[in-house]
């Protein structure tokens, strides 16, 4: 599938939010499959954004050194009140994927990409989110003979265990297969081997597949 690229130039919308820089150019990314906004940013030069986070999904941030040079690192805030949610500041090239964790009310992030290098250099931004509620279907289907129940103790449970497993800011280090083990390692612990324990390591991976759908 071709993906669309929507660029910036043009697209700026101006907004002041607490604690964060006074009135910036912001670019509102709006949620639609496989976009992502790309920009060649100067050295030290930053670029802002702003993506609506649904009620109960983890937001889901992808950015990538289009150029493999330079270093860009990524900073999310809560725009109503500029508090610091996640950043990915990893060296060199590397790319940065970074998750919010799911809040009961919408949300608008307010995010920062930065040129940490020394030249010119293009990046690309993904952002999207992952609904805990359709993974839960999704992973249903694939367990037919088995009736989980969906409470919120239950829920609770499954993304305190992953939001163990996204302890550090930055998960663009850790290998997708190594990021799945662990969780299925840990629904195990916590759920068992039988008919549950396998449903909820259905549905992690589920989540965890929908996290590095960008990478």
């Amino acid at each position: 599938m071709n993906k669309l690229i929507v660029g910036i130039a043009a697209l700026g919308l101006c907004f002041v939010s607490p604690g964060i820089a006074n009135s910036q150019q912001i670019t509102r990314f709006e949620h639609r499959d496989d976009i992502y906004y790309h920009q060649n940013l100067n050295s030290k030069g930053v670029a802002h954004y702003q993506y609506k986070i649904p009620a109960n999904t983890f937001g889901v941030f992808t950015l990538k050194n289009n150029s493999s040079k330079s270093d860009f690192d990524i900073y999310v805030y809560d725009s109503s009140n500029g508090k610091l949610l996640t950043k990915g500041e990893n060296s060199g090239t590397q790319t940065e994927l970074v998750i919010t964790q799911p809040v009961a009310v919408d949300k608008y992030a307010y995010i920062k990409v930065i040129n940490y290098g020394s030249q010119t250099s293009r990046y690309r931004l993904y952002a999207n989110y992952v609904n805990p509620a359709n993974k839960f279907l999704i992973a249903l289907a694939q367990v037919p003979f088995c009736n989980p129940e969906q409470n919120d103790k239950t829920s609770s449970r499954v993304f305190t265990t992953i939001s163990s497993i996204l302890q550090g800011n930055d998960v663009g280090g850790v290998a997708k297969e190594v990021f799945i083990n662990e969780v299925t390692m840990e629904m195990k612990k916590q759920f068992g081997y039988g008919c549950t324990g396998e449903f909820m390591v259905n549905w992690g991976v589920s989540m965890v597949r929908g996290f590095y759908r960008n990478y």
